[in-house]
């Protein structure tokens, strides 16, 4: 089974929020490099950015100044200041050279993501070589941030735009999202904590929170671990076995 891709919208709000991301994406948080974090300090060199190769206050400079020429001074409190677009490949792809593919994701963010595309960055200090892809939803002259993201319908178009144009290019296949049995469920849960065994992720801070998303929700980390899930087949009935079967009510 082909391994897949992980593709995400998030919404950034607040007056700090787009800093707050920036910084987070050039790395420039001491406190994320400290032990128990994510991040690999002994690869953050291998990071690099295909798009706003600035500090985060310059682009959080220039972002408000755009904001500025457009007429608006003070954005709603509950406005999206920033759409985050999340690729991320499997883990174990670190020995492989990866760069056309964020190349590619980068150029398919341009084409099909409306606004002004502030930064795109790539991390490599991470279990899963991923990028994140900030953008001002500046569309006609106004904020538009929940306009872009929409609603499922529109990520699951995004989505689908995504693997046809370059997901399955790279031999990689969609995520099924299917609902789980409770069996599989636990299942999955079981693996993804025997795969994170020895992680850094198990000492952070956030692990419980980390663990009580893996329960409620393992598909995600499964997929992002590269954790294949295969549905066992059902046998089918012969007609005899149909016609004699007792269903599933009252004998």
């Amino acid at each position: 089974m082909a391994a897949s891709f992980l593709f995400r919208l998030g919404r950034v709000k607040g007056n700090t929020g787009i800093l707050a991301a920036l910084k987070h994406n050039k790395r420039t948080l001491q406190a994320e490099r400290g032990a128990g974090q994510n991040i690999d300090p002994a690869r953050t060199s291998l990071n690099y950015c295909l798009l706003g190769d600035d500090t985060p206050e310059q682009i959080n400079k220039a972002a408000k100044i755009a904001l500025l020429e457009a007429g608006i001074e003070k954005p709603r409190k509950d406005a999206v200041m920033a759409v985050e677009v999340l690729f991320s490949l499997p883990i174990g792809r670190h020995q492989q050279d990866t760069r056309q593919y964020f190349v590619d994701c980068l150029q398919w963010t341009q084409k099909h993501i409306a606004g002004q595309l502030l930064s795109f960055d790539v991390h490599l200090d991470e279990a899963a070589p991923h990028a994140h892809a900030i953008i001002l939803p500046l569309v006609d002259g106004r904020l538009k941030g929940r306009d872009v993201i929409g609603n499922i319908g529109n990520l699951n178009r995004l989505i689908s735009l995504f693997n046809i144009e370059v997901a399955r290019h790279y031999g990689l296949a969609r995520r099924e999202d299917k609902r789980l049995s409770a069996a599989e469920a636990k299942t999955l849960e079981r693996q993804i904590l025997q795969k994170l065994a020895g992680d850094p992720v198990m000492k952070s801070n956030v692990w419980v929170c980390v663990r009580d998303a893996i329960h409620r929700d393992p598909k995600p980390f499964a997929q992002t671990l590269g954790i294949s899930h295969q549905r066992p087949r059902q046998e089918k009935r012969s007609a005899v076995q149909i016609m004699t079967s007792k269903g599933k009510g009252k004998a």
